[in-house]
């Protein structure tokens, strides 16, 4: 199983100091339940980034609830070529 790659480039140059976010894409993913929480090894089952865990689950429950997956997760607009 390979890992998401959870790198965040921000479309607004003021976010560039937050380092990494999750995508809703990966968040979805590392759901495998689909109970729309991200258990603590759900999210290590997908990722390594301890990192961004901590900043994630900020009441340190080790559960992604949908507050703290809506808070992590930042949407880039899409733009027609």
């Amino acid at each position: 199983m390979g890992c998401l790659s959870l790198v965040w480039s921000p479309a607004d140059p003021a976010a560039a100091d937050d380092p990494k976010d999750l995508s809703l894409t990966a968040a979805r993913a590392m759901d495998s339940n689909k109970d729309g929480q991200i258990s603590k090894a759900e999210f290590f089952a997908r990722s390594d980034d301890t990192a961004l865990w901590a900043k994630l689950d900020a009441n340190a429950d080790g559960v992604l609830d949908a507050e703290e997956q809506k808070q992590g997760i930042r949407v880039q607009p899409v733009t027609a070529n």
